[in-house]
């Protein structure tokens, strides 16, 4: 039964890294099940029992890729952080340096971002986009409350500044072939960011 439970988790492995490969170079449009089952060497039969569709495959990438630093932000959010403007800026650092180096972050970014997503590509792409806004609104709203976030930004604007930001921070380091220090000047431009974010003068 050991090796059973051992071989079906290496099928699994096998599935999620052809697949996440050929999105990454094709888009999700262009590539079926069935090619995903052939580059992972095994039977569409193997492949359904794992999966039940591309969405159902397209969130197991996602789950298996999210950073530790996200699980945070996202746990924090509900318990009332002292500082959560801190959290954020600690958070979006250390991702950026995780980012930097992990291949498969930047290959899930790549797929999340292409224009060739297909219907499953899409909801899934909207899908973490809505997850990540709750995460960051919840954490701006608190940061409101506390009288810690400038009143010139509302929440929700926060929230966009923050995500388009970051969003194109990495889209633009991917784009130019890495051309920069993306930890170095992401972490840079964030503390400047946050300054801008955070009131001037916050209440005791």
């Amino acid at each position: 039964m050991r090796k059973t439970k051992e071989d079906a988790e290496q099928t699994r492995t096998a599935i999620l890294n052809a697949a996440e490969k050929l999105f990454c170079t094709q888009g999700t449009a262009a590539v079926s099940l069935e090619k995903i089952s052939k580059k992972a060497g095994v039977t569409r039969g193997a492949l359904y029992w794992h999966f039940k569709d591309k969405l159902d495959l397209l969130r197991a990438l996602h789950e298996r890729s999210v950073p530790p630093q996200k699980i945070l932000m996202h746990t924090a959010a509900e318990n009332n952080p002292a500082d959560p403007l801190g959290l954020l800026e600690q958070s979006a650092i250390e991702m950026l340096e995780i980012f930097e180096v992990d291949q498969r972050q930047q290959r899930m970014f790549r797929i999340m971002n292409a224009h060739m997503l297909d219907k499953a590509g899409s909801q899934w792409s909207a899908e973490v986009n809505i997850d990540l806004c709750q995460t960051l609104r919840k954490l701006t709203e608190l940061a409101g409350a506390q009288g810690s976030l400038n009143p010139d930004f509302t929440p929700e604007e926060t929230t966009v500044l923050l995500m388009s930001s970051m969003s194109g921070l990495l889209n633009e380091w991917l784009r130019s072939d890495k051309s920069f220090a993306l930890a170095e000047l992401g972490s840079k431009m964030l503390r400047k960011q946050m300054e801008f974010i955070r009131v001037q003068n916050p209440r005791d």
